[in-house]
Parts: C-alpha cells; sequence; structure tokens
C-alpha cells in the first residue's frame, strides 16, 4: 500500500510499505479521506517526529476486514475512527478528563491516517469507531474528529443561552468552535482573525460577526457589541500566546478564557498573566485538548443534522501523492479544510 512517511522537516515521501495485519478483535480499513490537521503542519515545521512516522488521525474509510472475533462491524462498512480511547474506569475517566487516560495517550491507529489501509486496535475498535450515514461523504466524516474536539471545549466552557463568545483565530479549528458554540447556545459569536480569506469564510457559515483584527480594533468591536462588559468566553483558536494576553482584555468579569490553540510545536515566549485578573475579576482560564467518545457522537450529530457545515468547509482535496503541495497550501492561509483522498 502506500503511504507518507515522515523522515524530517520538509520531507516527506510516498512509499509502499506493507498492508497491516490484524488480530481476532481488530478491523482493517480502506482509507477513502484524511483531514490535514494544522498539528500535521506543526509536526512538519518544528517538531522532530520520528523518522518512518506516519501522520494523520482525522480518518474515515471502509471497513475491508474483520477479525474473528469482531461482531459490531462488517465487511464494506462506512465508518470513522477515532484514534484515542480512554479506558473508562481510570481516576481521569471517572472524573470526566478521558483525554489525560493513560490509555487514551498511547492508543492510536496503526500506521497512520496518511495510508491506504490502517489496523484499528481493539480499544478503538470498542469506543470510537462509528459507521457513517450513505449521504454523508467521507470527506464530511473527516471534520467529525475536529469537531469533537471543539465539543469538548465549548462543554467545559458551560456557555449559557444569551452568552457571546469571542473566538480568536478563524482558521478550520476556530470556524469549527464558533459553529459549535452558536448551536450549544450562544446568542452571538464573534470571530477575528488575520486574514479575509478566513473572516469572509466565516461569514458564508453564518459566523455573527467576523473582523479582520488588521484592520480594525477587536477589543472595541467586542466592546460595542456587547455593552461594554466583554465576551462571556474567549477560545483562544490560535497558537499564539500574544491572543491569550489579548484575550485577557476582552473577556468580562467572571467570564472565562480557554486555550484551545496547539502550542506544542510552534516556537513561542512564555505568557504574562496578571494573577490578579482571576482573582479581582473572577476570570478562569483553561485549556481544552482532545475529546471524549460522547463528544466524537455528538460531533457526528451536528454534521449530520447539518448545524456543522462540514462540506462548505472543505476547501481543497490532493490525492495522496500531493500530500507535500498540500502542506504548501495550508502554510498560506488561503484556505480552510484540506482532505487528502487515497
Amino acid at each position: 500500500m502506500k503511504a507518507v512517511v515522515y523522515y524530517d522537516v520538509d520531507d516527506f515521501r510516498v512509499e509502499d510499505m506493507p498492508i497491516p495485519r490484524i488480530g481476532p478483535d481488530e478491523i482493517l480499513v480502506k482509507v477513502k479521506a484524511c483531514g490535514l490537521c494544522t498539528t500535521d503542519l506543526f509536526r512538519a515545521m518544528y517538531r522532530k517526529a520520528k523518522p518512518g512516522t506516519v501522520f494523520g488521525h482525522e480518518i474515515a474509510g471502509e471497513v475491508a476486514e474483520v477479525g474473528l472475533e469482531v461482531t459490531k462491524f462488517e465487511v464494506g462498512n462506512r465508518v470513522a475512527v477515532l484514534h484515542h480511547a480512554p479506558c473508562g474506569a481510570c481516576y481521569y475517566c471517572l472524573h470526566g478528563q478521558e483525554p489525560l487516560c493513560d490509555q487514551y495517550r498511547r492508543t492510536n491507529v496503526d500506521p497512520g491516517g496518511f495510508a491506504e489501509y490502517i489496523r484499528v486496535i481493539p480499544e478503538l475498535v470498542r469506543k470510537v469507531v462509528v459507521q457513517i450515514l450513505d449521504e454523508m461523504t467521507y470527506e464530511e466524516a473527516t471534520l467529525i474528529e475536529p469537531t469533537a474536539c471543539c465539543v469538548r471545549a465549548v462543554t467545559k466552557s458551560r456557555i449559557a443561552p444569551g452568552d457571546t463568545v469571542l473566538v480568536m483565530g478563524g482558521g478550520p479549528l476556530g470556524l469549527l468552535n464558533a459553529q459549535v458554540a452558536k448551536y450549544m447556545g450562544a446568542s452571538q459569536v464573534i470571530v477575528s482573525d488575520h486574514h479575509d480569506f478566513r473572516v469572509n469564510m466565516a461569514k458564508e457559515l453564518g459566523i455573527d460577526h467576523a473582523f479582520n483584527a488588521k484592520k480594525i480594533s477587536i477589543e472595541e468591536k467586542v466592546k460595542e457589541l456587547t455593552e461594554d462588559r466583554g465576551a462571556d468566553l474567549v477560545i483562544i483558536a490560535v497558537a499564539s500566546t500574544e491572543a491569550v494576553h489579548q484575550g485577557t482584555k476582552m473577556v468580562r468579569w467572571g467570564g472565562k478564557i480557554c486555550v484551545f490553540g496547539d502550542f506544542r510545536d510552534v516556537p513561542q515566549p512564555n505568557v504574562e498573566v496578571d494573577p490578579k485578573l482571576m482573582l479581582r475579576d473572577d476570570i478562569t482560564l483553561f485549556g481544552s485538548w482532545g475529546c471524549s467518545p460522547q463528544d466524537h457522537q455528538a460531533a457526528f450529530n451536528m454534521i449530520r443534522m447539518g448545524r456543522v457545515k462540514a462540506k462548505e468547509m472543505i476547501t481543497h482535496t490532493f490525492p495522496i501523492e500531493q500530500f507535500t503541495e498540500a502542506l504548501k497550501v495550508m502554510a498560506e492561509k488561503q484556505c480552510m479544510r484540506i482532505v487528502i483522498k487515497m
């Protein structure tokens, strides 16, 4: 089978490798589409992964083989595959913090989504493989995983009907967060970004307000739209410490700031936060990473119902042979969701 293999920063090669062999309680999935996530871009640009790694975790495909002990799926089923699965019984799982579970962090697909076939291990088969409907395309199904991560972030934020949510960063994850927040009760959602393409895309998706932060004062706009209070929730959907600092100026007293952007790979200075903001202004600062099986199911339903506009967010598709070109397009930020097709 063909797979995109990482060797070094900006060195990805499409190579032949053996189709994985499955065990009795595993399934083999023929990958039809895999979303290109910003974490893939950041790993390609900044983090040196182990040579020979196959990236890709936003996966949709068709069951090609089932193990003898698998009863939940059969050959031909159309599925979306989440790449991590919690145990459901550890301290963190029992506290609703599934992404902190040891099993969650060590489970994955073999070898990765940017390959023609993947082996899905038992932990994933049991909990985080979802059958998709015929009317949902494989490309649309690749957005279930990132949408699930947004479901978790907004759920943790506990927004209430009538709340104003500011999303800083209008990339794919920012606009998914915006749509999820609107579905979960926000009265108005504001998106800020530095690129007109993304601002216009936010408007096309029906986001209440979208602005280019290079052209206007977002702080003034937020105050104007909230009777000078500030946003009830600020979601930092970009890996920028400056955005975190700016967010503290645009959240209301008693409001919340969710750090969602993936800071693991992008070189950034530390964030300096005045403790008085948390003490006297009662501001809550927290992070959100990953998702639970329940978030995954909720995301599937939102896309199925059209409350998250998956189809409209996909601006580019590339065959697996053009993976490097897809990375270049993503880096230029004149796109939204990019999908690699097998």
